[in-house]
Parts: C-alpha cells; sequence; structure tokens
C-alpha cells in the first residue's frame, strides 16, 4: 500500500512540477495568483516525496547517477557558502530546486516495471501535447490580430506577449524556451501519431501543424538549432533500426545523410514560410485591422489601468496592449545584422573572465552580478547598454562560471553516465521499444542542444528543464533494468 501511495505522489509531483514550468513561462499565468501556488504544491509534494525516498534508499541508490548529483549537490552549496558575502538564501532556494529536478523528477524505481513508467510518460506527454495546442493557437490569433503587449509585474518586471519586435512571442514569456517547447511537442506528436489510432491521431496532426506554426513566427535561431539535431537524431536512429540486419559503415552514412536532408527541408520551409506572410499575408492583416480597434484596446486598458489604482494595491498591471495597422514583418534583419551572435559571444567571453577570478568553485547563481561588481567590473555581464545578466545564455557555461571547475566537472559525468546507459541501448540491439525510447532521446537532445544558447535545464523551473531530467530518468531506468534482466 505504501508502494502505491508513493508510485501516484511520485506521478502527481511530476505533473505539479510540469504546471509550475507552463505558468512560469505564460506571461498571463506568471502575473497571476495561480504560479505561486504551484511553487508552493511542488516544494511540498517534491519534498514529500524525496523523504519517502529516503527510507528507500539503498533500492534508488541504485539508480545511474545518483551519487554524481548528491555531489553536485554538494558543490552548489560550497559555492554557496564560499560567496556568501554577497547573499546565501537565493543560492539555497535553487539547491532546493535543483535537488527536486534530480531525486523527484531524474531518480526512478529500479524495482518497478518499465511499463508503469511508460504510462506515466504518456500522461505527461499529452498533458505539454494538450496545453501546447492551445498556446499556439492563441499565439497565432495574436500573429493574425497583430496583437502587442507588454505587462509589468507586481515585482516591476516587464513581460512582453504576443508579436512584437519582429518575433512571435505569443503566449511564452520567451520565443526561445517557446520554439524549444514547439518543437518538444512536434517530435511527441510525431511518435503518438505513428503509435496511436483512432480520433487522437486528429489532436497530434493538429499540435504538429499548429506548433510548427509558431516555431517559424518565432524566429528563433535556438528552436532551428533544436529542430535540427532532433529530427537528424529521430531519423537517422529510425533508419538504423530499420538496416539494423546489414549494418556497416556506408549504411550508417547513408542513413545520416538521409536524416540531415529531412531536417534541412523542414529549416527550408520555415524561411519560405516567413517571406510567403511577409510579402503576401503581413499587407493583408495590416488592412484588416482598424484604427477602431487600436482605440478600442486602448480604452479598456485606460478602465483596467483605473480600477488597479483606485484599489491603492500594487498589481500587475498592463502597460501596453495594442492592435496595429502597420505591415509588421517577421525577422530581425536589423538587429542580427549588427551583431549576428545578439550579444552571446561577448556574454561568453565574459563568463570566461569571471570564471578565472574564481576558477574552482564559482561565484554561485544568484549572487554572479553582485560578485562580478566588486571582481570584474569592466566585464560585458554587467556593464553593457542593455543592463545586467544573470546568465551567460549558455547552461554549460553558467554551470561554469556559477560552480567552479568542480561543479561543470560534475556535469560532464552526469552527462556521460547517463549518455553510456542510454546508448547501450541502441548499441547492442536492446531496441524492442524503438520509437518511444528514440522519441524520449530526441527530445532530451532538443534540450540539450537549446542548453548552448539559453538558461535551460538547471537554475531554472521551465518546460525544458522538466523534459531533460523525466525522460533522461525514463530512459536511464529502461536501461538499467534491461541490464538487470539479462543478467538474471
Amino acid at each position: 500500500m505504501i508502494r502505491q501511495f508513493e508510485k501516484r505522489l511520485e506521478l502527481i509531483t511530476k505533473i505539479s512540477y510540469l504546471c509550475l514550468a507552463i505558468c512560469t513561462f505564460n506571461p498571463f499565468l506568471y502575473i497571476s495568483s495561480v504560479q505561486p501556488v504551484f511553487v508552493k504544491l511542488t516544494l511540498a509534494l517534491g519534498a514529500g516525496l524525496i523523504l519517502m525516498r529516503l527510507f528507500r534508499y539503498r533500492t534508488y541508490g541504485k539508480m545511474p547517477c545518483v551519487m554524481i548529483m548528491v555531489l553536485f549537490c554538494g558543490s552548489f552549496a560550497l559555492s554557496t557558502f564560499m560567496n556568501r558575502q554577497y547573499g546565501i538564501v537565493d543560492n539555497g532556494k535553487w539547491i532546493v530546486w535543483t535537488a527536486i529536478q534530480f531525486f523527484a523528477l531524474y531518480v526512478c524505481d529500479v524495482e518497478r516495471d518499465t511499463k508503469e513508467y511508460r504510462k506515466e510518460f504518456e500522461i505527461l506527454a499529452h498533458i505539454m501535447i494538450v496545453y501546447s495546442v492551445f498556446s499556439a493557437v492563441y499565439s497565432l490569433w495574436m500573429l493574425i490580430t497583430r496583437y502587442s503587449g507588454m505587462i509589468e509585474s507586481a515585482d516591476g518586471e516587464f513581460i512582453i506577449c504576443g508579436f512584437t519586435w519582429g518575433r512571435l512571442w505569443g503566449n511564452y514569456t520567451d520565443p526561445n524556451y517557446g520554439a524549444e517547447f514547439a518543437v518538444i511537442v512536434m517530435i511527441l506528436s510525431l511518435f503518438f501519431l505513428v503509435q496511436k489510432k483512432g480520433f487522437l491521431r486528429i489532436l497530434y496532426v493538429v499540435s504538429l501543424t499548429v506548433n510548427y506554426l509558431y516555431l517559424i513566427f518565432s524566429d528563433s535561431r535556438t528552436g532551428e538549432i533544436a529542430l535540427f539535431c532532433s529530427m537528424v537524431l529521430c531519423v537517422f536512429m529510425w533508419l538504423c533500426h530499420i538496416q539494423k540486419k546489414e549494418r556497416s559503415v556506408g549504411k550508417y552514412g547513408t542513413a545520416l545523410a538521409g536524416a540531415v536532408c529531412i531536417a534541412a527541408v523542414l529549416l527550408g520551409g520555415e524561411y519560405l514560410a516567413r517571406s510567403g506572410y511577409n510579402t503576401k499575408l503581413a499587407p493583408v492583416f495590416a488592412e484588416t485591422f482598424s484604427q477602431d480597434d487600436i482605440k478600442k484596446t486602448e480604452g479598456e486598458t485606460s478602465d483596467s489601468e483605473k480600477k488597479e489604482s483606485s484599489t491603492g494595491k500594487k498589481e500587475a498591471t498592463t502597460i501596453k496592449q495594442e492592435t496595429s495597422t502597420v505591415k509588421k514583418e517577421v525577422g530581425r534583419k536589423e538587429d542580427l545584422e549588427k551583431d549576428v551572435t545578439n550579444g552571446r559571444f561577448s556574454l561568453w567571453k565574459s563568463a570566461i573572465e569571471i570564471w578565472k577570478t574564481s576558477p574552482a568553485y564559482g561565484t554561485g547563481y544568484s549572487t554572479v552580478v553582485n560578485y562580478a561588481k566588486e571582481h570584474t567590473p569592466d566585464t560585458y555581464l554587467i556593464n553593457n547598454p542593455l543592463g545586467e545578466y544573470i546568465s551567460m545564455h549558455n547552461a554549460y557555461l553558467n554551470t561554469l562560471v556559477y560552480q567552479g571547475i568542480i561543479g561543470f566537472i560534475l556535469l560532464l559525468a552526469m552527462a556521460g553516465r547517463i549518455l553510456q546507459y542510454v546508448m547501450r541501448l541502441f548499441l547492442r540491439g536492446q531496441t524492442d521499444d524503438i520509437l518511444y525510447l528514440t522519441a524520449m532521446l530526441a527530445c532530451v537532445g532538443t534540450v540539450a542542444a537549446a542548453m548552448f544558447f539559453l538558461l535551460e535545464g538547471l537554475y531554472t523551473n521551465s518546460m525544458g528543464s522538466f523534459v531533460l531530467w523525466t525522460f533522461s530518468g525514463y530512459l536511464t531506468h529502461y536501461s538499467y533494468r534491461k541490464k538487470e534482466e539479462n543478467i538474471a
């Protein structure tokens, strides 16, 4: 009975964390009272689940990578302690969230059957698919109606939504994270489209279509790179499985070339769609939505502001909300002509400058700005036209800076250990569930690719972080169980 309760608690905790990630990257839910509820709920559920697992530490300790993860959290604690003069509370909070990602999302019960975790996977995947369809459709409606919004949260944080600065932010707080999530959901939808039968196939087709359209109009190069990498991986693994009886260097080369061609076609389709929209549809939409729509929207915004000010209480406020008759085109040509990396190379250079001042244990996560002000006051991270950054826009460099070489080596050790178990499934021909395993691996690969350009995977409660650790756990658990079965 206790095992059943623990099993249900695990699923509920994962659903709660997924909902928290969704709320955090949805501009309207983020400023509402819903997001803080999921913060508290996920913390309580995660802590309860980890506590229950401590009573069965001998079982959960067999899960590959657990000890490395314990050491990684220890490294985080070390960097927090060594930089305590710059602040300790926020870093402490993120140690807790990192523990939840590792020991509540990633860690699995090695005694459970793989079919049980596959059921979990399907439930979580369908939650993501359903939400993404709603979010993508709503985002595309913002594109069609030329909606552009900016919201100031109660904490003074500015949140953008709609179609702004040549990009479709839509129903996400950041188009790069939205595009990454769209790629993940496209992979899941494709998997279920092949696996399932009946009317649900309509949902998967719709999901593939609207998420691909969101990816196109988000104009996210991070999303494009993630799509390319994940599609190459998906098609390559599938073709290798088809030709498993005739594996050779030539066959692998042919499979890889075919995978690259399919991925290139998808990316080419994006550029053609954006070009067609700018030349044909953008002028039509600009004429359709008149000045009357603008006046109406401005009037609603004004009334909303008056209502909020009359309460005398600081609340989230829409400070910009409009539709536009101006022909808005998708693309950031002028911005990227000035700097094709959009400031990333400068940030990465800054990361190395800061790391050199504390190479062993780093600066801590939430204390990096205060640390840089004292030790590297001229570095780009805090001395640039756009303000202070807390992230290097590269999760791997983030770890190097925040936790030093100790944390970075532990992160590489985690990745290597997980990859060792995962690749065993494919290289040894244990491929009874090849599509299921490939779909999860491609989703994890999507996040791993996005981590080169975003604060992702670690130090953030995002949809990508959820997918990275949850799906990596399922893959590693599957490999572990197959290994134990073969030994038995």
